[in-house]
C-alpha cells in the first residue's frame, strides 16, 4: 500500500493499516477513545470512569473527527476539551498548548471580578501581582477587589 493511499484509508475507515505511519491527529483520536472507553487504560478513571464520553460519529470515523477538529497547529498542541464536564464532542474539542490546558483543569481556582471569570494565574498576569500573593490574600479573607488591586 502506498503512503498516500494508506493515509486516505486511515481517514476513510478510521484505523491504521500495518506499515502506515500514524499522524499526530490520528494518535490523539485513538488515545482519546482509549481514555473514554477502555477500563484497562491508565487514564480511564479520569475520563470514561467519571462519565466522559467520545462522540459516536467521531468514534466510527476518523475523517469526521478530523473534519471537525482540524489539523494540529503545531507539535506544542494536543487535544483538549473546552468544558471538562462534557465529553469529546463537536464544539467542545480544540487543539491547545500545555499552558492553555493547565488553565483548563478540574479544581482550578477561578475568580470572578468585574463580571469576568479567570483562573488565579490569569488574574495575576493581568493585574501584575503574583499568584502567591493573591492566593494568600484571599485565604486571609481579603475581598477580591482589594486582593487584585492593592499594591504588593
Amino acid at each position: 500500500m502506498t503512503r498516500s493511499r494508506g493515509l486516505r484509508h486511515i481517514e476513510r475507515h478510521g484505523f491504521c493499516p500495518r506499515g502506515v505511519p500514524m499522524s499526530p491527529e490520528y494518535r490523539a483520536w485513538k488515545a482519546a477513545i482509549e481514555r473514554c472507553e477502555n477500563p484497562k487504560c491508565k487514564y480511564y478513571k479520569n475520563y470514561g470512569g467519571r462519565g466522559v464520553t467520545f462522540c459516536a460519529e467521531w468514534r466510527c470515523s476518523f475523517a469526521a473527527f478530523l473534519a471537525a477538529v482540524g489539523k494540529r497547529p503545531s507539535p506544542a498542541h494536543s487535544l483538549d476539551r473546552i468544558k471538562n464536564e462534557l465529553g469529546y464532542e463537536p464544539g467542545n474539542v480544540r487543539w491547545a498548548t500545555r499552558r492553555e490546558q493547565n488553565r483548563n483543569r478540574r479544581g482550578l481556582k477561578m475568580i470572578t471580578w468585574r463580571g469576568e471569570t479567570l483562573c488565579l494565574q490569569e488574574w495575576s498576569e493581568r493585574v501584575g501581582i503574583s499568584d502567591h500573593t493573591i492566593r494568600t490574600r484571599l485565604q486571609r479573607g481579603w475581598p477580591i477587589d482589594r486582593a487584585l488591586t492593592e499594591a504588593a
